[in-house]
C-alpha cells in the first residue's frame, strides 16, 4: 500500500523478499491492513502524546544541565557561551509549551468528559476534534523538532 504497486508487482516483489504468496491471501492481509486503519491512527496518537512530553523532558533536563554547568564554570568567558546557548534553547521550549497548551484548549474546547455516574468515564468524540488545516499548520510550526 505504501509503494502503491499493482497487486502483480506487490506478489511479486513479496516473491523476491522471500514471502510466497497467492493472490487470494495478499488481498486478505491488504484488507486486514486496511479495517486496521483506525486503531493505527488512534496509536500513532498516543505516540505523539508521549514523544511530544519526552521531548519536552529532554529540552528540560538540557536546559537544567547547562545552568548547572553555568554554575560550576570558573571562566567568565566560558560562563558567556553557556549563557547564549541557554537563551538560544529558550525557542524550542516556548514553542513546546505553546504546542502544549494550544492542543490542551483544542481537547477542552472540544472533548466532552462525562461524569461517572453517566457512562463509566466515557470520553465522547465531537467531530469538531479534529484540527483544521490551518491549525495543523500552526501546531507543525510551534514544534520544530518533531
Amino acid at each position: 500500500m505504501v509503494m502503491k504497486l499493482q497487486p502483480a508487482e506487490a506478489i511479486s516483489y513479496l516473491k523476491d523478499c522471500g514471502y510466497k504468496t497467492s493472490r487470494t491471501t495478499y488481498f486478505r492481509y491488504k484488507k486486514k491492513v486496511e479495517s486496521l486503519k483506525w486503531q493505527r491512527l488512534i496509536h500513532a496518537a498516543n505516540l505523539f502524546t508521549d514523544q511530544h512530553l519526552q521531548r519536552l523532558d529532554k529540552l528540560e533536563l538540557i536546559e537544567e544541565l547547562m545552568w548547572k554547568n553555568y554554575l560550576e564554570e570558573r571562566s567568565p568567558f566560558k560562563k558567556v557561551g553557556i549563557l547564549k546557548e541557554i537563551v538560544s534553547m529558550q525557542p524550542y521550549l516556548s514553542n513546546y509549551y505553546g504546542a502544549t497548551t494550544f492542543v490542551l484548549s483544542k481537547r477542552l474546547k472540544t472533548d466532552m468528559i462525562e461524569t461517572p455516574a453517566q457512562s463509566n468515564f466515557e470520553l465522547k468524540e465531537k467531530s469538531e476534534r479534529d484540527l483544521s488545516h490551518e491549525e495543523q499548520k500552526e501546531l507543525r510550526r510551534m514544534t520544530p523538532l518533531s
